[in-house]
């Protein structure tokens, strides 16, 4: 098969209903529910783009089998395919407007490729062999993989083996000749619980006496015994609100907001073929590295989308404000776009740089990977400040649509919220509803925080300098003829 259609995908989940709680309440039907029927909207966009003839080469890929895939399931095998990975992501995540929930599990997937290939080579095992089998039959029936890496880590002054409740991390319970059983908590995992498949890998370097947390495996994403608790946030209530009040105009986008999982994982059996990597803690920091890289790296096809969303909204407003050609207002928008671009181009630079790895996998450069992150959210931050300017108040001050239909009132303020002749009051509301989510809402927490805090870029950058100082003294040595 190769590629599927929106709706083939749609099907797969009806086929297989999964828990999913949303404030307390479950989930019958997630394609009733406003916040999970906007990850499905997202999701499906990955598959309607990736049928485009427009995008076949960027959103689609030659996979293991010579088959035609969603370049979301690729192994990169050249440094154009790390630029093509960061390009499609700035296609995808510009029309949807928002997170397309597949990007850590891409980046998982070729961390593991490299890994696994590094672990049989010194133990002899198979993990390798296992998860190109894995690989080949989830390009083939074009699954979504979700990315599962972060654990709630409790304790954060301690380690996993000295927390008090073991289930902060994902961890082996039980080894079987067929297989494992696994116990912990997962969080901060996109779109999960509309997921076909999780890929679950450690969030973290491991030492000895932590082989039990060492542990990597792919799972179908409807598993018994797996729990999906979704975020609720500010965005959540308002979604709720206005789909119970029937209000459209309150929630103008169909892809929604970005949204999370608490993943629970009770006594979950994982077959042997599904395992790759069972206590081999020496080689957890490098599967740890790999996922930054490629995740850090190509993020910036990521942030840049959405500072071209943003601007757009941005300049939407200005001109239903009358205010778009003011020379302010343009300059504005100007240095707006130096921050999408700058976003971008650190990590086109981490791609160039990437190099080849044994197994054949293409890995971007980590330091660069790691300026990217910071570069990111330096100009991101900006980008998110100069858009509430621009805006005003009523970004975060409107009334709800509802009220445009009170009898009372409801026509005064449909004529006193129109701006200019060409834009009506809704059409403004939606504009300041829509910005609201970027400019108020859960979005800089997320760029902040997506992928790790700039404090672990800072941790990765100090080691690679530590090897590079000596080099870098040297030289300032030779150079003034200075002689230890």
């Amino acid at each position: 098969m190769g590629l599927r259609t929106k709706e083939e995908y749609f099907r797969g989940i009806e086929s297989h209903p999964r828990e999913i709680y949303i404030a307390g309440e479950r989930v019958d039907d997630p394609f009733k529910h406003p916040i999970t029927r906007s990850v499905l909207n997202s999701i499906g966009a990955t598959f309607d783009l990736a049928l485009k003839k427009e995008y076949e080469g960027i959103l689609t890929a030659i996979g293991l089998d010579n088959e035609k895939i969603n370049r979301f399931l690729h192994i990169e095998s050249s440094k154009e395919d790390l630029l093509l990975r960061i390009e499609a992501m700035r296609i995808v995540n510009r029309f949807i407007g928002d997170c397309n929930y597949r990007c850590a599990g891409h980046d998982a997937i070729n961390a593991l490729y490299a890994t696994t290939f590094e672990i049989d080579r010194e133990f002899n095992t198979n993990y390798h062999e296992r998860l190109k089998s894995y690989l080949k039959m989830v390009q083939h029936n074009d699954l979504v993989i979700a990315g599962a890496i972060t654990d709630v880590k409790g304790d954060r002054s301690k380690g996993p083996s000295e927390q008090d409740e073991k289930d902060t991390y994902v961890h082996i319970v039980e080894e079987r000749r067929d297989g494992i059983v696994v116990s912990g908590v997962k969080m901060h995992i996109s779109g999960a619980m509309m997921s076909d498949e999780l890929v679950v890998i450690p969030t973290r370097a491991l030492k000895e006496g932590e082989e039990e947390y060492a542990v990597a495996f792919s799972i179908p994403s409807h598993t018994d015994g797996i729990y999906y608790i979704s975020s609720w946030n500010n965005m959540d209530v308002l979604y709720k609100v206005a789909n119970e009040l029937g209000v459209k105009l309150d929630v103008p986008s169909i892809y929604g907001h970005r949204i999370t999982n608490i993943i629970l994982f009770d006594n979950v059996f994982i077959p042997k073929e599904r395992v790759f990597m069972s206590g081999e803690v020496k080689y957890t920091g490098n599967l740890v590295k790999y996922f930054i890289a490629h995740h850090r790296g190509g993020g910036a096809g990521c942030k840049a989308a959405f500072g071209e969303v943003i601007i757009g909204a941005t300049a939407l407003m200005a001109k239903a404000n009358g205010v778009l050609e003011s020379r302010v207002i343009r300059e504005k928008l100007t240095e707006m776009k130096y921050h999408a671009e700058a976003s971008y181009a650190t990590g086109v630079a981490a791609a160039i740089k990437g190099w080849a790895h044994e197994s054949g996998e293409y890995i971007p450069d980590i330091m660069l990977a790691n300026v990217a992150k910071l570069e990111a959210v330096n100009h991101m931050k900006e980008l998110i400040s100069l858009a509430g300017d621009i805006g005003g108040g009523i970004v975060v001050n409107m009334p709800s649509g509802k009220d445009l239909d009170n009898l009372k009132f409801g026509d005064k303020l449909k004529a006193v919220l129109r701006a200019g002749s060409e834009y009506t009051a809704e059409d403004r509301l939606k504009i300041a509803r829509f910005l609201q989510n970027w400019v108020a809402g859960i979005h800089l927490v997320g760029l902040i925080q997506g992928g790790g805090p700039p404090a672990t870029c800072y941790i990765f950058i100090d080691r690679l300098l530590k090897e590079e100082v000596p080099k870098l003294i040297k030289n300032v040595e030779d150079i003034t003829g200075i002689r230890k």
